[in-house]
């Protein structure tokens, strides 16, 4: 169990170290061979940033392990929203910008709602992984046309992006360490595939619920040390941008590229029972709350936080076979009553405050 545990962590690290190389190395050839900074950002660092993601789910889908490859994913998804979203809002309102309002986080919902309704019949086809494919072509050529005809800064992925072209010594360097970021990711996964499926194997729980919690927080540490990075440099706003990014690209590009490039991915009942539909609704829920104020505020960070905690508890104590954990994911599912309150009476109030001045206007 320790070396396992071990091991866990030591390929956690690596997918961590690998996958910034992998998106560094392949950001500067990009932009060597002349693709604009824009393009570069809304694909090749977007995803990047999903590498770790996609080498433990092609991992896990080589070694017949479904409950892995497709756990981690949605587990990941559910994390990126409630724990990551929610760490950064806890200390401090996320401002969410309006193109990401009305286009964005819309766009993560049906990818969300498109994903459970492919996997609804038990399995993820080939077929099932060439719509998603069309999806993320569909979502990156939106926001480039979106993002070159808006006035509002760049987003965090783009602005991330150096404009200079390299020089040729710097695109050889990156080429290397290119090479060696996909060697290094996909040793990592292994890693981190085999040490989940011993530590499933050494407490009793389902290879599922490791994939929901112990991967999907560890494959979501890129976005979690960019989002509390760029918090303390005052750019919270990273955080919504990062999340949604990564969702997006999770089922469309992750999620696509194993479906299509595998046999039919089976889907277990548990995922489309209980955590997809919990993904949905994570991805539902930061709508109103993003509307309702133009930010997810710091209680509502608490809150995200909380219902993650709920959820993991739930997953553990469910997967030992604790009668206990029906009654914390009751309290878990309580805690989304005040939430749901508060959002709509904030939209309420806007609505009567709204009014007055559209009656001025029309008079």
């Amino acid at each position: 169990m320790t070396i396992a545990l071990l091991t866990l962590l030591g390929g956690l690290a690596g997918l961590v170290a690998t996958g910034s190389a992998l998106v560094s190395s392949a950001s500067t050839i990009g932009l060597r061979i002349g693709l604009p900074p824009l393009v570069v950002g809304l694909t090749i660092v977007a995803a990047g940033t999903s590498a770790p993601e996609l080498a433990v789910v092609w991992r896990a889908a080589d070694a017949g392990d479904p409950g892995l490859a497709l756990g981690s994913l949605v587990g990941s998804n559910i994390a990126n929203l409630l724990l990551v979203v929610g760490v950064v809002a806890a200390f401090g309102a996320i401002p969410v910008a309006r193109r990401t309002r009305r286009i964005e986080l819309p766009f993560m919902v049906v990818a969300s709602i498109g994903t459970f309704a492919l996997a609804a019949d038990g399995t993820i086809e080939r077929r099932d992984g060439m719509i998603l494919l069309v999806g993320l072509v569909a979502f990156v050529t939106s926001m480039i046309v979106t993002q070159r005809n808006s006035t509002e800064a760049p987003d965090a992925a783009v602005a991330e992006v150096p404009a200079a072209r390299p020089a040729a010594a710097q695109t050889v360097r990156a080429v290397g360490l290119f090479a060696i970021g996909v060697v290094g990711v996909a040793i990592s996964a292994q890693f981190v595939v085999k040490a989940a499926e011993d530590i499933a194997l050494s407490l009793g729980v389902p290879e599922l619920v490791v994939g929901l919690t112990v991967l999907a927080v560890g494959t979501s540490a890129p976005e979690i040390a960019t989002s509390v990075i760029a918090a303390v440099k005052g750019r919270s706003d990273i955080a919504v941008g990062n999340a949604i990014g990564s969702n997006v690209f999770n089922l469309l590009f992750v999620l696509g590229v194993v479906s299509v490039t595998h046999s039919d991915i089976p889907v277990a009942d548990e995922l489309i029972r209980l955590d997809m539909p919990i993904m949905i609704g994570a991805a539902l829920l930061c709508i109103p709350i993003a509307v309702t104020s133009s930010a997810i505020t710091r209680w509502e960070g608490i809150a995200f936080v909380g219902l993650y905690g709920g959820y993991t508890a739930f997953l553990v104590l469910d997967g030992l076979g604790e009668s206990s954990a029906s009654i914390v994911g009751i309290v878990a599912l309580a805690a989304l009553a005040p939430i749901l309150a508060l959002t709509t009476r904030v939209l309420m109030n806007d609505r009567r405050r709204s009014g007055p001045a559209r009656s001025a206007d029309r008079a």
